[in-house]
C-alpha cells in the first residue's frame, strides 16, 4: 500500500513539474508563434490598415471559411477567408471592418475564376458594392457570376458573423441585397470593314432605313443530330438596325432574337453594349469596335449585322 501511495505521489509531482514546464514553454513560444503568423500576413494586413499594429485573435467559425482573424489595434478587424467558387482553385481574400462594423477593405489574395465573369467579383464594379456596407447589411450577388459571388458572399457572411458575435451586434444573417448588374469588359477591337462573311448575314429592309439582319450565332441547333455531318445548322442572332441614310450613321441597334449561350453571349446583346454602336459613321468603314471579353463571337455577330445594314443602306 505504501509503495502505491509513493508511486501516486511521485507521478503527481512529476505531472505538476511537467505541466508547469509546458506552461512556461508555451508562455514563451506562444507570442513568438503569434508574431510569426502576423509577420507572414503583415503585407496583406497593411493593405487593409496601413501602418497599424496588428494582433492575431481567437475566433470560432462553424463554417470553416475563415482561416485567420486579426485586430488592427484601435482601428478594426481583418478576416482571411477561403472558399470555393467556379474554379477548382480556392478563392482566398481578406475583408476588413472598422470598429463600427463598416467594411473598409476587401481584396483578393488568390483567385483563378473565369476572366470576364467570376473574376469581376474582385473588380471595381463589385468591390464598390461591398466596401461601405456594414456587418448588419446583406451583401449582393453579381449577375452573370452567381457561383463565384455566392461563394464570396458565403465567406463574407462567415467573417461578418464572427465580428458581430465579438461586438455583440444582432444582425439578420439572411439580410437581402439587390444583385449587382454585370459591367462590360471590352477589348479585342474589330474593324467595321473586316471579313465577317462567316456570319452569313441575311438583310431585309423592313422600313425606311430600318433593317432586319439575321446572322450566324455561336450555338448549334440540335448539335447531337448533326454530329459527324459536314453541314451544321447554327442558331441565329437577329438584330433590327436603323440607319440614317442621309448621314449614313447608325441610329440604333436592337436585338430581337438571341441564339447564343445565356449568361455568356447575352452580355454582347445588352443595351449597354448595343448603345456603343449609336452614331457609328458608316462612311468610314475602317473604324474599330471593341468586342465584349468572353463573348467575342456574339460581339462580332453584332458587328456583322451592322456592317450588313450599312452596306445595304449604301446601295
Amino acid at each position: 500500500m505504501k509503495k502505491i501511495l509513493y508511486l501516486t505521489c511521485f507521478l503527481a509531482v512529476i505531472s505538476a513539474i511537467a505541466g508547469g514546464a509546458l506552461a512556461y514553454v508555451n508562455s514563451i513560444t506562444a507570442p513568438i508563434i503569434q508574431e510569426m503568423g502576423i509577420a507572414a500576413e503583415k503585407e496583406n494586413l497593411e493593405l487593409m490598415f496601413p501602418g497599424a499594429e496588428f494582433a492575431e485573435i481567437d475566433y470560432v467559425d462553424e463554417t470553416g471559411f475563415v482561416k485567420g482573424a486579426f485586430e488592427a489595434v484601435g482601428q478594426g478587424y481583418i478576416y482571411k477567408v477561403e472558399t470555393n467558387g467556379y474554379s477548382s482553385t480556392p478563392i482566398i481574400f481578406m475583408i476588413a471592418f472598422d470598429n463600427d462594423g463598416k467594411v473598409v477593405g476587401f481584396t483578393p489574395l488568390q483567385q483563378q475564376e473565369t476572366s470576364g465573369f467570376g473574376s469581376r467579383v474582385f473588380e471595381e464594379g463589385y468591390t464598390s458594392q461591398v466596401i461601405g456596407k456594414t456587418s448588419a447589411d446583406g451583401f449582393p450577388l453579381l449577375s452573370g457570376a452567381t457561383v463565384t459571388s455566392t461563394a464570396v458572399v458565403d465567406g463574407i457572411n462567415a467573417a461578418k458573423a464572427i465580428f458581430n458575435d465579438m461586438k455583440g451586434i444582432t444582425a439578420d444573417p439572411n439580410a437581402p441585397a439587390e444583385p449587382v448588374a454585370p459591367t462590360l469588359s471590352l477589348g479585342n477591337p474589330v474593324a467595321l470593314d473586316s471579313d465577317l462573311t462567316r456570319f452569313d448575314a441575311k438583310v431585309e429592309e423592313i422600313g425606311d432605313g430600318v433593317y432586319l439582319v439575321r446572322v450566324k450565332g455561336y450555338g448549334l441547333i440540335d448539335p447531337e443530330g448533326h454530329a459527324g455531318e459536314s453541314s451544321v445548322e447554327y442558331a441565329r442572332n437577329e438584330f433590327e438596325v436603323t440607319i440614317d441614310k442621309s448621314t449614313m450613321k447608325v441610329v440604333s441597334v436592337k436585338n430581337t432574337t438571341f441564339g447564343d449561350t445565356p449568361k455568356i453571349g447575352d452580355s454582347a446583346v445588352s443595351e449597354d453594349y448595343l448603345v456603343l454602336f449609336n452614331d457609328l459613321d458608316g462612311t468610314d468603314m475602317t473604324q474599330e469596335i471593341d468586342t465584349v471579353t468572353a463573348a467575342t463571337w456574339t460581339s462580332k455577330s453584332v458587328v456583322a449585322a451592322v456592317q450588313a445594314a450599312l452596306n445595304a443602306a449604301n446601295q
